[in-house]
């Protein structure tokens, strides 16, 4: 289904309007620089938006008006001649103008806007298209992101509509409390019934400093109550809302496993939403790679750092390891928190952390392969699906503070056994090995 399908009520504020024609008409002149004209108040001389189009390399104009569309209300003729008369004294000379509006298809205007394009060609002037609101949402088709940034409700509703719609949400957190935002993790999803699994370690978090023993003994029976919600809900649809350090997340991840997919969610900094990774295609391609570092061959010992949300400094590595190990790094082009919103993206880095994975088993079964990971949620869970409880022997997943001496102060050992002793190391003035 599509927005087309819908009669989508334009916005009625006319700033929202025009926001909506900057960020759409940015979108198909692929001009990122395509901006408003001026401010309130300023003559704009026929345009609101100009930008230059991709294609042409030539600048281009909009102006907007605004019209009640409910009651078949649209744009003139007069209105037209007037407005393409002003934007005759745009400069530099515009290649093309578009006048958009929220209004309806008025087959006269249309007509206006043919014979004007005409007499324009015999003198080098600019051609005119008139799109109507109805013609505004046929080329969104095309924009998704766009689509998704001003109807994002919308949008969400009809990518559920053949989804089921009970939710069984795993609500992780470990640092302050924060239980409110569970309450809105995704209505949509949950319209039929919200089923929430909390692993909250948060009671553990004191003075910025958490209590890890207790926190990894709050996660221990995450698989017992999802197989338990599942029995109950069988066609509900199970996802990871997390604020939690990125060793809980992973040793989420790996309690999870890749049995039960598990739609991820971001929480949005600006917004305070949960955002789903999209699923639309492969979004922006990171860049993603693995590399070797070179290093001991063999060696009893591994290093793989992953650098997504920022680099990890070697320095801060080596402040918890002494002894000689191999080093392999996963990265993206261009490290920074935000770059990952589509599920691909994750997938792509997971999958290069498992080839890392089986590169070091592959050279030393025995060895123990220790992960620094800047990483957001979403890419920790879903590497923590990527470890082999059954094939791996050790993989440890090492926590970072700058609070911290070393920074990376403690670790979760994914693969050891529930509770055993050596599931979880804490530095106290020592190295881990």
């Amino acid at each position: 289904m599509t927005l087309c399908a819908y009669q989508l009520p334009p916005p009625t504020d006319w700033q929202a309007f025009e926001r909506f024609t900057r960020d759409l008409f940015a979108a198909h002149w692929a001009d990122p620089l395509t901006q408003a004209n001026g401010r309130t108040g300023q003559a704009q001389k026929g345009v609101d938006v100009f930008g230059r189009n991709a294609v042409t390399g030539q600048l281009e104009g909009v102006q907007c008006k605004g019209k009640d569309s409910r009651y078949g209300h649209s744009v003139s003729v007069d209105e037209l001649n007037a407005e393409v008369e002003k934007a005759l004294g745009f400069t530099p000379a515009l290649s093309h103008y578009y006048l958009v509006t929220t209004g309806a298809t008025d087959v006269s205007v249309q007509e206006q806007a043919r014979r004007v394009s005409e007499e324009h060609a015999k003198t080098g002037k600019f051609p005119v298209t008139v799109l109507s609101w109805d013609q505004l949402l046929g080329l969104l088709e095309a924009h998704k992101k766009v689509a998704r940034q001003h109807f994002r409700a919308l949008h969400v509703a009809l990518a559920e509509i053949n989804s089921p719609a009970e939710l069984v949400a795993i609500c992780h957190q470990s640092f302050q409390h924060v239980h409110g935002l569970f309450n809105r993790v995704d209505p949509v999803a949950a319209s039929e019934g919200l089923h929430r699994i909390f692993m909250d370690a948060s009671p553990f978090y004191n003075d910025g400093v958490l209590d890890v023993r207790q926190a990894l003994g709050e996660q221990r029976n995450l698989v017992r109550n999802i197989s338990s919600l599942l029995r109950a809900h069988p066609d509900a649809t199970v996802a990871y809302f997390g604020i939690a350090h990125v060793p809980l997340v992973m040793h989420a991840g790996v309690a999870a496993s890749t049995k039960q997919a598990i739609r991820l969610y971001e929480l949005e900094g600006a917004s305070g939403q949960w955002e789903p990774l999209l699923d639309d295609g492969p979004g922006p391609d990171l860049g993603v790679e693995l590399v070797d570092m070179g290093g001991s061959e063999g060696a009893a010992h591994a290093v793989i750092r992953v650098e997504v949300s920022a680099k990890v400094a070697i320095a801060d590595v080596e402040a918890s390891l002494d002894q000689p190990y191999r080093h392999y790094v996963i990265r993206v082009c261009d490290p920074k928190r935000g770059g990952v919103s589509h599920q691909d993206q994750a997938r792509a880095i997971a999958h290069k952390f498992r080839e890392a994975l089986d590169l070091v088993h592959n050279a030393n079964p025995k060895a123990v392969q220790h992960i620094f990971a800047a990483v957001p949620v979403s890419v920790a869970f879903r590497m923590g699906q990527m470890v082999s409880k059954t094939m791996h022997r050790s993989v440890c997943a090492y926590n970072y503070s700058q609070r911290s001496d070393p920074p990376y102060h403690w670790a979760i050992d994914l693969v050891a056994s529930e509770g055993d002793a050596g599931q979880l190391w804490i530095s106290e003035e020592k190295k881990r090995v």
